[in-house]
């Protein structure tokens, strides 16, 4: 699917809302995600400013690996800010989209502690 604006994400819906494909969303801009998510101020200090750091594949995920908390926190956030969102089932639909797109930026093993975390905070939505 090619974006229908140029320098735009494409996207689509479906039956579980606003989904944004990944293979269309530069490196840059999915740094730029995960550093607000995972703390702009804690990415700075250690990468420098996200608009223009290039931190290594591992020590991206090092710095991930002692920010899950606060990612998952504000995946959370994001999900409740979000009208798509109205249960724990579109919460999780709405997390496995954020995950796609941060994509190889985390582990395997960090995108399933992130799961776990964002289910135990939303088991009551």
């Amino acid at each position: 699917m090619r974006p229908p604006f140029p320098g735009r994400a494409a996207s689509s819906r479906s039956r579980r809302g606003l989904v944004y494909h990944r293979h269309v969303m530069p490196q840059r801009e999915r740094l730029l995600q995960l550093a607000r998510l995972a703390g702009g101020e804690a990415f700075s200090g250690r990468f420098g400013p996200p608009q223009t750091a290039e931190p290594a594949p591992d020590a991206l995920r090092a710095f991930v690996g002692e920010r899950l908390e606060t990612i998952a926190r504000g995946l959370v956030e994001e999900a409740a800010a979000s009208d798509d969102v109205i249960d724990a089932a579109s919460a999780q639909t709405y997390l496995e989209d954020r995950l796609r797109t941060l994509g190889d930026l985390l582990s395997d093993e960090q995108t399933d502690r992130l799961r776990a975390a964002f289910a135990e905070k939303t088991s009551g939505w």
